[in-house]
């Protein structure tokens, strides 16, 4: 009996083993090609469902794909965190394609933290370098269609000294805290060769690492490494091998985009892949990610939201509208703020709301007043001439509005809540909410209120009620860098995996009515103003 026991005990024992080692393919199994790097870890904007993730090498700058679906670690072998930014060292064995298969804690050492990209914290002037690639190689079909000259008009404008094109409208959106620098700006054409990871694949990598090689052989490896962002325009056909339009690394400094009408030729597009660059991911309504329309970062042809604004740092918050609580927002007392559209200036043009009087809440709600001029000329009419809601990751938001940086590349998934119109009432129940939307107060200056509830909205008063009260003193003006965090809020609990769908915006409402003379709002000191799938490395 004994004896028996003991086989049994053997066999049940070599069977977990065996287990463990399928779960982690050995470094010397047939087969399995073991490389050791070292670089920075980033994620790419493929949308299939699953994780993407690369390592920038440190020492050529190529790419290094993980497989689809696998990520790093989320601690080092010393125990420190890892994200998205962190430079690192790992060691992990590779496919038949040369992706990491698998990435463990004691393969991996943290180097250092990833730093804020530089937009994210002051004005930027990006030296671009668009490599325009002709695919001849792989069939007379995907031969690059532009060149050189139909580019720097894309970018630059016709005078080609970055007043027009997309370039102007990375100036107007951010208040001029992006800019393309003219001078630098290059376009370079190459003919890489063909392989099926590219022509079947869509291989993201193999794309880039080929592109650099051919530039370089151009340019010199001096010249190209002087250039702070690169694109990767793919030749007519590839859209429709690779599923999408315009792909990024999020955080970094690469981006791809298709030669369509909705790749390169459309300003919202790039717009959405170079702020990957910086950190925002996509902007969502309901459950649908991409299908904010207020938004380059969801399906719009328009200017960043608010919530991506402050992210940004490109705009700041209303005096005294950072972090509206329950100390702040007293119980059935509407509070008065005039807010400028956000075409109009980055200072003082958004409230944010912290929603501490709800236990346990879970999301912090973004409120501007959006019109349909200057960047946000082609916004829709469900959110021009309108206050605009947001609602993000309260965990998320507050962490980074604290100074507390390290998740700040996770997806606060910013989700449209509402619209209101000028003399409308808005009620918010799962926030305990009222917002109205007032009477122009100036040139698309709003007069708006917030009021919160204990149980029903009738606990407010009536938008007829607080329009007839005496108009409050125009908002002073504020220097153009956002306001500093306010004190720590209560820590809330991290939101429901499916947050439960918003109400759709509201249809749109009839021109407003001629403002009077300008009485109040932000300070007009700044005034100015895809489509993606498949799982490629």
């Amino acid at each position: 009996m004994k004896l028996v026991l003991l086989v049994a005990v053997l066999l049940i024992g070599g069977r977990a083993a065996a287990a463990q080692q399928e779960a982690a393919p050995a470094a010397d199994a047939p087969g399995i090609v073991r490389k050791t790097l070292r670089g920075t870890l980033a994620q790419v904007t493929l949308d299939d469902g699953d994780e993407h993730w690369t390592l920038l090498s440190e020492s050529d700058g190529s790419l290094q794909p993980f497989a689809r679906g696998v990520r790093p670690p989320k601690k080092d072998k010393d125990g420190n965190d890892i994200t998205a930014g962190s430079v690192v060292g790992l060691s992990c064995p590779t496919d038949s394609t040369g992706s990491c298969t698998y990435v463990s804690s004691s393969d991996t050492t943290l180097l250092a933290g990833g730093a804020t990209p530089s937009a994210a914290t002051n004005k930027v002037s990006q030296r671009n370098l668009i490599i325009n690639i002709d695919y001849s190689a792989c069939g007379s079909n995907y031969s690059a269609t532009h060149n050189e000259s139909s580019l720097r008009t894309l970018y630059l404008g016709a005078a080609g000294d970055g007043t027009g094109g997309h370039s102007l409208r990375f100036e107007q959106c951010s208040y001029g805290g992006l800019t393309f620098n003219a001078t630098a700006f290059t376009v370079v054409t190459v003919q890489p060769n063909c392989s099926s990871l590219i022509l079947v694949n869509c291989s993201y990598s193999t794309i880039s690492n080929g592109a650099d090689a051919a530039a370089k052989a151009i340019l010199g490896s001096t010249v190209f490494a002087t250039f702070t962002h690169y694109t990767y325009i793919l030749p007519p056909g590839f859209e429709g091998i690779c599923g999408w339009s315009g792909l990024a690394l999020l955080p970094g400094k690469q981006t791809w985009l298709q030669t369509s009408s909705y790749g390169v030729s459309r300003w919202a597009t790039v717009m959405q892949e170079s702020l990957h660059n910086y950190g925002p991911w996509h902007s969502w309504l309901g459950t649908a990610e991409y299908n904010d329309y207020s938004t380059s970062m969801g399906r719009g042809n328009a200017c960043p939201n608010a919530a991506e604004l402050s992210y940004m740092k490109w705009a700041s918050p209303v005096t005294g509208g950072s972090a509206l609580n329950a100390s702040l927002l007293p119980l059935g007392q509407a509070v008065t703020f005039n807010l400028p559209a956000t075409y109009l200036t980055g200072t003082g043009n958004f409230l944010r709301v912290v929603p501490d009087w709800i236990p346990n809440y879970a999301y912090n709600v973004y409120i501007a007043v959006r019109a349909n001029k200057v960047g946000d000329s082609s916004l829709g009419n469900g959110y021009a001439n309108r206050i605009n809601m947001h609602y993000l990751n309260a965990t998320l938001d507050n962490q980074l509005w604290n100074g507390n940086t390290n998740l700040r590349y996770t997806d606060r998934k910013i989700t449209v809540l509402n619209t209101a119109q000028v003399n409308n009432t808005v009620d918010l129940p799962a926030y305990s909410m009222v917002v109205y939307g007032g009477a122009w107060v100036g040139t698309d200056i709003m007069r708006m209120y917030i009021c919160r509830y204990s149980a029903s909205a009738a606990e407010c008063p009536a938008l007829s009620v607080l329009e007839a009260r005496p108009s409050p003193p125009p908002s002073p003006s504020l220097p153009p860098s956002p306001s500093p965090p306010s004190p720590s809020p209560p820590s809330p609990s991290p939101p429901p995996r499916n947050p439960p769908a918003p109400p759709s915006p509201s249809p749109p409402s009839p021109p407003p009515p001629s403002p009077p003379k300008t009485t109040g709002g932000g300070s007009t000191k700044n005034k100015g103003r895809r489509m993606l799938r498949a799982g490629q490395q």
